[in-house]
């Protein structure tokens, strides 16, 4: 007997193959209870890499725009982007880079960001997505962790001047002859840095003079197996140190393919309808890396670039003059685009947007009603998953209910497996909560360097553990419950306390600091401190935020500080109670309000 309760059967045409060995059990099996969903499909995975993907692309839509960068001025087309890209693998070639070297990447969005991503993978390199916030002590553990041979990044943006944070990490970096390799003590699989920029720093490549190495150079391209790691996103863990996830061609591909699909977009595409993708989201980020770019580039789409950092403003004169029909964003992008739409007169509102994409948090009523009304043509989903599934697990389909959308995180994704078990590892029923497991081609290929921490995150059968609490129902739809970790979600940024807390506890006046996160309308969630001083010590939420600014990322730094006299709440067997401490941080948060 077929049980098809595992899926909406209004669905069924567009996702399931009913044959599929996933999908046939009895009714009065046990196990036919228990949480575990499959992604049935009668679409194949593909063996694409992203170089294989972008070259159809070149040779099928030569005359189309592939990018646009609205705040550098700058439009290409898939061939003008191929050009480029070619000039990018040169120079990788003409300063001895092999297949499998890693390449960092320290910039905000550009056209030279979208660039390496095609041309590291054209060449079999790993792209090694590094935040443009980090400072100096996180620059040295990300460049150490994934043995960045070659850096490229910018002189300066915003507040950040990135030769001298470089500095900062090894003084005698820049002490040596021009047009010789980097050796440092301190970053020692470092050879080459190379700025986007036309003046000259000692030491390191300008844009123009590494280009002009490659002029007259030729490459050849490696035979790169879709299996074969590609990607280096960095995520945390529980002890709060950034862990190296390498993702494959394969899984971030594939997924891009079965996210378009189930968005329509494909089935849009094949009938001549264009897409435009507002990209208001970090190229740094798993989501902004799979869902904008590879996203727009396996369904041959445009995408746009409003600004190097996220600007509200930026983004909307983008999604109106350039007519965007595509936008994936946080809550918090959402909400911050639509502040700016509300000061528009009405007939400055008009725009084309048809799918709106949130994730880290289901949509609220709220926003979802917000949305509507001001997008009137437009259906904002919600997508689950995480940067080591490549990143998607759960999206809506286009024809859910809005109750559907408000309550779930979305409908499991086409060739995914999914389970929830118990402490014990034990399925539980189906409506019951539990940790959250992933299994398919979408794993993460492991954390590179970090044999240890890979085999504690996937099992020997191959299972994911999330770390997350979730819901799974026999429809085939998911809801996120919590979190069994203690991570932060600040704004679609991913934090852990223990990150915070360790480096606040290097102030010298600082005896003891429980780092927490408290609610926030606009960002989610806020980062919030307590800190117990040492004996005599004075010191005031100013001071510490004063301390940390330049020595950690910006996002990082807590919203609230509070200087905690009688010190911690504690349990009967000396353990911190941070619940509560959330409890006492909000009723003073809304007492001050």
């Amino acid at each position: 007997m077929i049980n098809c309760s595992l899926f909406k059967l209004t669905n069924l045409k567009r996702l399931c193959d009913i044959n599929n060995r996933h999908q046939i059990f009895s009714r009065n099996n046990h196990w036919s209870k228990c949480s575990y969903l499959y992604g049935a499909s009668s679409d194949p995975l593909k063996p694409y890499t992203i170089g294989g993907v972008f070259n159809d692309a070149v040779q099928q839509t030569p005359d189309r725009e592939c990018l646009v960068s609205r705040h550098e001025n700058k439009r290409l087309t898939f061939a003008a982007m191929d050009f480029e890209v070619d000039k990018l693998c040169k120079s990788f070639n003409a300063i001895g880079l092999k297949h499998g070297d890693r390449v960092g990447i320290w910039m905000p969005n550009c056209v030279l960001y979208y660039t390496a991503i095609i041309a590291t993978a054209r060449l079999g390199l790993i792209l090694v997505n590094i935040n443009p916030a980090y400072q100096c002590d996180e620059l040295k553990y990300t460049l150490n962790l994934a043995e960045v041979k070659c850096l490229l990044t910018l002189e300066k943006f915003k507040t950040q001047n990135y030769p001298e944070i470089l500095e900062k990490v090894d003084s005698d970096i820049w002490k040596r002859p021009s047009n010789t390799p980097i050796k440092s003590k301190i970053i020692p699989t470092l050879e080459s840095v190379i700025f986007d920029s036309e003046n000259c720093i000692n030491g390191a490549y300008n844009l123009q003079t590494f280009y002009d190495l490659g002029f007259n150079s030729n490459y050849n391209i490696p035979n790169i197996q879709p299996d074969e790691g590609c990607i280096i996103q960095f995520t945390s863990g529980t002890t709060g140190k950034p862990k190296a996830a390498l993702l494959n061609h394969f899984g971030l591909t594939n997924n891009a393919y079965f996210m378009m699909k189930r968005l329509g977009i494909n089935d849009d595409i094949n009938e001549g309808k264009l897409h435009k993708f507002c990209c208001s989201m970090p190229l740094f980020h798993a989501a902004g890396l799979c869902v904008c770019t590879l996203g727009a580039l396996v369904t041959k789409s445009t995408v746009f670039l409003p600004s190097g950092h996220f600007d509200r403003k930026a983004s909307v004169d983008v999604i109106i003059k350039e007519k965007c029909t595509v936008l994936f964003g946080t809550p918090t992008i959402h909400i911050d685009i639509m502040s700016v739409f509300e000061d528009l007169p009405l007939e400055q509102q008009d725009n084309d947007i048809k799918i709106a994409i949130t994730g880290g948090a289901t949509c609220s009523p709220n926003l979802m009603t917000k949305f509507k009304n001001m997008f009137p043509r437009a259906k904002i989903l919600s997508l689950f998953g995480m940067t080591e599934t490549s990143p998607c697990t759960f999206l809506n389909f286009l024809n859910d209910s809005d109750e559907r959308i408000m309550s779930t995180m979305g409908f499991i994704l086409d060739h995914v497996e999914a389970k929830v078990v118990d402490t014990n590892g034990d399925m539980v029923p189906f409506g019951t909560s539990g940790e959250l497991l992933i299994r398919g081609y979408l794993i993460m290929s492991g954390y590179f360097n970090d044999e240890e921490k890979t085999k504690e995150t996937i099992d020997s059968s191959g299972w994911l553990h999330t770390g997350d609490q979730f819901v799974l129902f026999e429809d085939g739809y998911g809801n996120h419950v919590g979190r069994l970790k203690e991570m932060i979600i600040r704004g679609g940024e991913n934090l852990f306390p223990k990150e915070i807390e360790y480096f606040l506890e290097s102030h010298p006046l600082i005896s003891q600091v429980q780092v927490y996160g408290v609610p926030d309308q606009r960002m989610g969630e806020e980062v919030c401190a307590s800190v117990i001083l040492k004996k005599g010590a004075t010191l005031t939420e100013a001071d510490i935020k004063a301390y940390s600014k330049g020595k950690i990322a910006h996002f990082k730094i807590p919203k609230y500080i509070f200087i905690e006299k009688d010190g911690f709440p504690m349990t009967a067997s000396g353990k911190v109670q941070k619940h509560k401490l959330r409890e006492i941080a909000m009723q003073r948060i809304s007492s001050s309000a």
